[in-house]
């Protein structure tokens, strides 16, 4: 029986993601959960452990259906503050295209943030939404670089659009 805090809201079971989810910025839900939530594939949801992130909703695999549990990759479980095995809750979310979204560099690895990266991160995040204190992660020359999100507009979920303002910041940020 599907673990109900209200008819549009949900507590599931914090899952691992299967290594082919990893990355896209992917929650796997079983069908039975989405119907609760009125949501489809491709829908953005709030998730709220100790923290609020906001991803987009996939089908669970068929041999998940009906586990009350939500797949979650390591980054994704990092936003939320939430560790496989917690319960988190989920919602639909309301999600607005984002007039700006500022990043702020977490590595010390210095980065020229010219044209070039800023054309790259508007790729590499197109479509996915983001909440301030969110975490990113992008590759560049086979190096993992992380972003936080330093603040959005309008406040609240975001979606990257292509007319988003982007602006990365320089400066490593120390604490995230």
């Amino acid at each position: 029986m599907l673990r109900s805090l209200t008819a549009r809201k949900v507590r599931l079971r914090v899952g691992d993601a299967r290594q082919r989810d990893v990355g896209h910025g992917k929650v796997r839900m079983d069908n039975d959960t989405m119907q609760a939530l009125g949501i489809s594939a491709g829908d953005f949801v709030e998730i709220q452990g100790k923290k609020l992130t906001v991803v987009i909703a996939w089908p669970a695999y068929a041999g998940d259906e009906g586990q009350e549990m939500i797949g979650m990759d390591g980054l994704l479980r990092k936003n939320a503050d939430a560790e496989v095995g917690e319960y988190v809750s989920v919602q639909k979310a309301c999600v607005k295209g984002g007039e700006s979204i500022v990043f702020a560099l977490t590595t010390n690895v210095r980065l020229n943030v010219d044209d070039e990266l800023i054309s790259f991160v508007r790729r590499r995040f197109m479509d996915l939404p983001f909440v301030e204190g969110d975490m990113a992660m992008f590759f560049i020359f086979g190096k993992a670089h992380s972003l936080v999100v330093k603040r959005t507009r309008p406040c609240g979920p975001v979606k990257m659009t292509p007319m988003t303002r982007i602006e990365v910041l320089s400066e490593a940020v120390q604490k995230f």
